[in-house]
């Protein structure tokens, strides 16, 4: 009985909590959490409609927009349009989107999170009125479709593309298509004729542009001035782009056949393929928070035609939506103006085309701001004075690194000539133009060499001349002259953390006079390779290894020289070499060899007026003292009197070209380094 009554007591206990609880229900449900992002939905138009700014407030696509046929949809400059789902900008009508350098228009994915293919694109499909689109970003889009069943991907196939142009002629100039799933730009149907130029359709997972065969009339198509870099695919795919009827070697879009204002390299329509250098174009970044500005070096810079289509600077056209500006003296890209006595800012490699002829006056400074290069094509005129000299350095910067340098390129101009410049803290400078003039230049702290001659001409007519100069602490060596002609007179050379002068393959192309080689890590002159040059009257002094080094087939001319406190051997000829030395002293050589030798072979040494004295230098320009073995000890004959008349004294400070002294370059840095 206990038992049943306490049974019945639990159940009505059980019940009665049941009902409270079931009297007084507490929901607590999960708040729905959208992926995208808030905005003002647009809907469909049935009539003409203009899509405002808003204000910076995106406008929201959540289904198909369609405009219809017969309907013009105008979007005004800074508006941002972002695509929910998997759906269209269906555009059967017409669609003018405007934007500015300064307000772009953006067309993208609506999720918080973006990334590639998350909505469809644009179909481009009115075969009698052309949509227009300027300064507009695309991102995010050009879904890749697989799906063949449905009706819906069915039809997605013939527009596979962020812009699917099927038989309509649109617009689409400065623009930039990035980030998108599918290819940049597709078009189909024998009546398409889009205009597409100056755009950036770069980072695309397929192609920038692709046609399929039903687009037959190729050479029609205005597709021009494009940067099409950096595409997963191709960068153009076009089915009826065949082989080129003038050359047969090359398409009309994609493969390379000429160069754009700026002279990269580019196809027969001056599209380019290489890296747009965005500022700020991060993936995953939403678009209107990207920065779509170029760099300075952005090869899409001033990458337009010459003579028309100008941005609003009055410079060449820029690719893509914002134009960069450059800033008042600053340098980049082509220069064709005379340069004022000013500060300039180097901000990229600057390019004297073919044909213009620059002015540099006294005064003036190239202040570089990274690796960057003078390309000379036409002339350089450096006009500089002992005064007043002309400088290029990275002046500002600590890192030895950012350096800047000269190449001269060959092409018809007259040669350049640069008169009383310093050069410092640079790579290199390259001279592959015949005739190059280097007067009164100092080169200090060169990070590869202080410079390099490789014209491919060894007739001394041809000759780089480097008349008066200085090299101080300037690389692997300070000057190479490779397969040319040089003559290098009354300069010094110090410091070289390998070797001072370097020849190769010059044969008897090159004249080294009146010129000191000092403290160099290693070879003071090496010549290499079917070297036969005339070495008269020069002062080789305190380098690492040997004074001069001759080897593999060289024969040079030896005269009139002093060749001082070498680590190896002051004069060391082998493999095939038999140089004629005559009238020089080479003293104290062989300092960190075992068995010190002055000349080796020895023979070189015996006889023809050489000698193996102290030269007893007056003083840190190697001048001689009044008792020096060296005086009226070179060559008795006439021709290489001193400028007094007397008899040849051997080193820098004799011969007739003594009297333009020896470095008479410019004193800089507490360096005395000429008279």
């Amino acid at each position: 009985m206990f038992a049943i009554v306490r049974r019945i007591t639990l159940s009505a206990l059980f019940a009665i909590l049941v009902a409270a609880g079931c009297s007084d229900p507490v929901s607590h449900p999960r708040p729905d959490v959208s992926p995208y992002r808030d905005g003002d939905t647009l809907y469909s138009p049935t009539s003409d409609v203009t899509i405002a700014a808003n204000g910076g407030r995106p406008w929201y696509v959540k289904e198909d927009y369609v405009i219809p046929e017969g309907v013009t949809v105008t979007v005004e400059p800074g508006a941002e349009i972002m695509v929910a789902g998997l759906n269209w900008i269906d555009v059967v009508g017409k669609l003018v989107a405007h934007g500015t350098p300064t307000a772009p228009i953006i067309f993208t994915s609506a999720n918080s999170d973006p990334t590639l293919g998350q909505w469809r694109g644009l179909k481009l499909r009115n075969p009698n009125e052309g949509s227009e689109l300027s300064y507009c970003i695309f991102t995010y889009g050009a879904f890749f479709d697989t799906d063949t069943l449905s009706e819906r991907g069915r039809d997605a196939q013939n527009y596979r593309g962020m812009l699917a142009i099927n038989n309509s002629s649109p617009t689409i100039r400065h623009c930039v298509v990035t980030r998108n799933q599918n290819n940049a730009v597709a078009i189909i149907g024998g009546a398409a004729r889009p205009v597409i130029e100056y755009n950036v359709l770069a980072d695309n997972d397929a192609s920038a542009v692709r046609a399929d065969l039903t687009v037959t009339a190729i050479q029609e198509l205005v597709i021009k001035y494009n940067c099409v870099a950096d595409n997963s695919a191709p960068s153009f795919i076009v089915a009826n782009d065949t082989l080129s009827g003038d050359s047969g070697s090359h398409k009309v879009f994609g493969d390379l056949a000429t160069v754009n204002a700026n002279l990269d390299s580019c196809d027969s329509r001056f599209n380019i393929d290489q890296s747009p250098q965005f500022l700020n174009n991060l993936l995953g970044t939403l678009t209107k928070e990207a920065n779509y500005r170029l760099e300075s070096c952005s090869p899409c810079v001033d990458a337009g035609p010459l003579d028309s289509d100008f941005d609003p600077d009055n410079s060449p056209a820029d690719m893509g939506v914002i134009p960069y500006s450059k800033s008042e003296f600053e340098l980049r890209g082509r220069l064709e103006g005379n340069l004022e006595a000013a500060t300039y800012r180097v901000s990229c490699d600057v390019v004297i085309p073919p044909g213009v002829t620059v002015v540099i006056p006294a005064g003036a400074r190239l202040e570089t701001t990274g690796m960057f290069n003078f390309e000379v094509y036409g002339q350089l005129m450096v006009e500089g004075t002992a005064e007043n000299p002309v400088e290029m350095c990275p002046c500002q910067a600590t890192n030895f690194e950012d350096a800047a340098g000269f190449v001269f390129l060959e092409r018809g101009d007259a040669p350049s000539v640069l008169r009383h410049m310093i050069i410092r803290d640079y790579r290199d400078v390259v001279v592959q133009k015949p005739g190059v003039r280097f007067e009164h230049v100092e080169f200090r702290n060169a990070f590869e060499s202080g410079l390099s001659v490789t014209t491919g001409m060894m007739n001394l007519n041809d000759a780089v001349v480097v008349q008066s100069c200085t090299f101080t602490n300037v690389g692997t060596q300070g000057i190479l002259v490779d397969s040319s002609s040089a003559k290098i007179y009354n300069s010094r050379v110090s410091g070289s953390r390998g070797r001072g002068i370097t020849l190769k393959h010059v044969d008897t192309g090159v004249e080294i006079m009146n010129t000191v080689v000092e403290a160099c890590t290693t070879t003071a002159v090496m010549l290499d390779s079917l070297c036969n040059p005339r070495i008269v009257n020069n002062t080789l002094v305190d380098c690492g290894y040997y004074g001069f080094h001759v080897t593999a087939n060289s024969n040079p001319a030896i005269f009139n020289n002093i060749v001082a406190n070498t680590g190896r051997t002051g004069v060391y000829a082998w493999f095939s070499s038999t140089p004629n030395v005559v009238a020089n002293n080479v003293w104290n050589g062989g300092i960190r060899d075992a068995v010190p030798a002055n000349y080796t072979p020895g023979s070189l040494g015996e006889g023809n007026g050489n000698l193996s004295s102290n030269p007893l230098f007056a003083d840190a320009e190697y001048r001689l003292q009044s008792g020096s073995p060296c005086r009226d000890a070179g060559m008795s004959d006439s021709q290489y009197n001193d400028p007094d008349g007397t008899r040849n004294d051997m080193g820098a400070w004799g011969g007739p070209g003594a009297a333009a002294g020896v470095g008479a370059g410019l004193r800089r840095g507490g360096l005395a380094l000429g008279r």
